[in-house]
């Protein structure tokens, strides 16, 4: 376990090593773990300003809630006074959304970075959109809302933003919030789970950790040196997540009631869970191939180990406590025949078709 000390000291000596401004995105940013990542870099940034008095934080807020999305930026401005907040509305279980939003973040930074005389680039992408769901319901696009807003558009951002991470100086940082404890599976034959026999909450969940798995690996290796990324299980955290569900009413409070309650006595802090999402954008998960970088900057805790069995590999399968969980059992047979090549060309297939205006069928 990396001790929530550690993780606060390490914090703290990013905002004081990190190029400024340290430039993150947080999707499903106004509520829950997204919330919780925006107030930490709020907290952990402040008082840790550049000595000309210039921005050195600057935080872009995904998510459709606007209102709620003010009043953190308002409560962070104020505990953060250095830092720049901005929210951008979207329904991010739409690619076309996805797309126009990431274009408005790489404007705004294009334009920030211009006037300071430098290239643009983002420093920490944290992907937290997603709800609870029984059933599929298909989008205007051809994809399935669960799937997309957990899988497909996190992607997408990371596939959108990948120019102005991979420009950031000590390699970008991706974290997306899901469920990285789980075994992870794979329908070979129905990636896009059409199919009704692979309808079931069950084989959807970790076929989708097998897709994310294997995409950021696959990210990560043709891109080495220049990011890194983290698929994170926060552990329960104490979230409305329940609230945004397609459950039935009653087990929606089922959830309310006794569950969300349990996790506040049980589960992680918070606030404690922004901190150790902060966390991964520290020199412990770096880039593919810049491990001995790395080494010089962790002494405690050591850099981590990735998904692949292998010290610094830039693709890395995080637990609750910052710890990695070491490779799978099934790793290799999920990868036998082409699957992570056959994964990323899926995935990035649709993206193609959307984008065309089609809907897509693959």
């Amino acid at each position: 376990m990396v001790k929530l000390n550690v993780v606060r000291t390490a914090n703290a000596a990013l905002a004081d090593s990190a190029p400024k401004p340290f430039t993150a995105v947080v999707s499903g940013g106004t509520a829950g773990i997204g919330e919780a990542t925006v107030r930490a870099l709020a907290a952990t940034f402040a008082g840790h300003g550049a000595p000309d008095g210039s921005d050195f934080l600057r935080v872009h807020i995904v998510g459709r809630n606007e209102a709620a999305a003010r009043k953190i930026i308002d409560e962070c401005t104020a505990v953060c006074p250095g830092g720049v907040f901005l929210f951008h509305k979207g329904d991010l279980s739409l690619l076309k959304e996805v797309d126009r939003v990431c274009a408005d973040i790489a404007q705004s930074e294009k334009e920030a970075a211009g006037k300071r005389g430098e290239e643009p680039r983002i420093d920490f992408l944290v992907c937290c959109q997603g709800v609870l769901s029984l059933s599929r319901e298909e989008t205007e696009e051809g994809l399935d809302k669960f799937y997309c807003l957990m899988y497909y558009s996190r992607m997408r951002f990371v596939d959108r933003l990948l120019p102005l991470l991979t420009a950031s100086p000590k390699g970008g940082h991706v974290v997306s919030v899901l469920n990285s404890k789980f075994e992870a599976t794979l329908v070979e034959d129905d990636l896009s789970l059409r199919d009704p026999k692979n309808g079931s909450f069950q084989i959807g969940f970790r076929h989708r950790i097998g897709m994310m798995n294997l995409f950021i690996e696959e990210i990560a290796k043709r891109n080495p040196g220049k990011i890194a990324l983290c698929h994170f299980y926060p552990g329960f955290v104490p979230t409305n997540i329940g609230d945004h569900s397609n459950f039935p009413w009653i087990l929606k409070k089922i959830v309310n009631i006794l569950l969300i309650p349990a996790f506040w006595v049980i589960g992680t802090p918070v606030e404690e869970c922004g901190q150790r999402v902060v966390f991964m954008a520290s020199p412990r998960f770096p880039a593919r191939g810049n491990t001995e970088m790395a080494t010089e900057s962790v002494k405690d805790p050591e850099v981590a180990e990735g998904m692949d069995g292998i010290v610094g590999s830039g693709a890395y399968r995080v637990r609750d406590d910052d710890e990695t969980y070491p490779k799978e059992t099934g790793y290799n047979k999920l990868r036998e025949s082409g699957n992570a090549e056959k994964v990323y060309q899926h995935t990035m297939t649709a993206f193609t078709e959307i984008e065309a205006g089609r809907v897509f069928k693959g």
